[in-house]
């Protein structure tokens, strides 16, 4: 094992850290499953560089990559942080026109400070865009700076790592359940169709929050077989958006070892998986 070196996967909802470290000879197998308990919301923590907090999740990672010989670190980012949207692509095409989309998108912000990645959709005719400060993800780039290589990843960019490894075929939604968002992404025939998120105070404001917003995006209303929910409260979630959903669709929550199609060391956990999913799919492999 002392030469062998692996991936970590990472995640955080509200006060949790959630981590993953894969088995680099197996690819479905994963050495460690495993959470840190904080009392403060570690997102917050990371993004605005707390000076009480953040040191502690700087000590935490110091003692995976002490634990493990971690050669990657894969990290999903908060949607709260991001800016999505569809854009044509005569636009993405066209230099001038991209950068003077961004500016209205980013306005007030300097272009210096501005990640852009651009992804394809089902729609050939469209591109996904994803917009982050940098100045937002240096407190990531801190935590992970002794490791050569690292990826971070969006919740749509979950989805579309789903579709990958588990392969589901068809039409399906992800969504991922977060403190105070929840995101939802559409993929037709193995295909990332689009993806948005919704802020609210509180789970149970969401079904006014959902209308709202499946007025104006009509995929929010399509036919899909699948509907997988990850993160915090996806019981609550359902509850509360389960009669806005295509009542033939499978609900699956990814909160088992079996459901997502790994094999860990423990076969039990002191959290809910769902929780850990993401880190779980971001250290594998594939």
């Amino acid at each position: 094992m002392s030469g062998s070196t692996f991936n970590l996967g990472v995640c955080f909802f509200a006060d949790h850290l959630y981590y993953a470290v894969n088995d680099s000879q197996n690819s479905k197998h994963l050495f460690r499953i495993g959470s840190f308990d904080f009392n403060f919301d570690v997102n917050t923590a990371i993004t605005t560089q707390q000076h009480e907090h953040f040191p502690l999740i700087k000590t935490a990672f110091d003692r995976l990559f002490e634990e493990h010989n971690i050669q990657s670190v894969r990290v999903l980012t908060h949607p709260g942080e991001e800016c999505w949207t569809a854009l044509p692509k005569v636009v993405y095409d066209n230099a001038d026109e991209r950068e003077d989309h961004l500016s209205i998108l980013m306005k007030g912000i300097n272009r210096e400070d501005v990640e852009v990645t651009w992804h394809p959709s089902s729609k050939t005719s469209f591109k996904f865009l994803c917009l982050r400060r940098k100045g937002v993800m240096q407190g990531f780039n801190d935590l992970t700076k002794q490791i050569a290589t690292t990826e971070f990843a969006s919740d749509f960019e979950i989805a579309q790592k789903w579709s990958t490894y588990h392969k589901p075929g068809g039409s399906f939604m992800m969504i991922g359940c977060h403190k105070n968002v929840i995101t939802i992404t559409s993929f037709l025939l193995g295909k990332f169709r689009a993806a948005t998120y919704i802020h609210f105070d509180q789970v149970s404001d969401t079904p006014y929050h959902w209308l709202q917003h499946a007025a104006h995006i009509s995929w929010m209303n399509g036919l899909h077989e699948n509907i997988y929910l990850f993160g915090h409260h996806t019981h609550e979630t359902e509850q509360a958006l389960q009669s806005f959903w295509d009542a033939s669709s499978k609900i699956t929550h990814l909160n088992t070892l079996q459901q997502i199609g790994v094999e860990a060391e423990e076969e039990t956990y002191g959290f809910d998986l769902s929780a850990a999913f993401p880190a779980i799919l971001l250290s594998l492999s594939f």
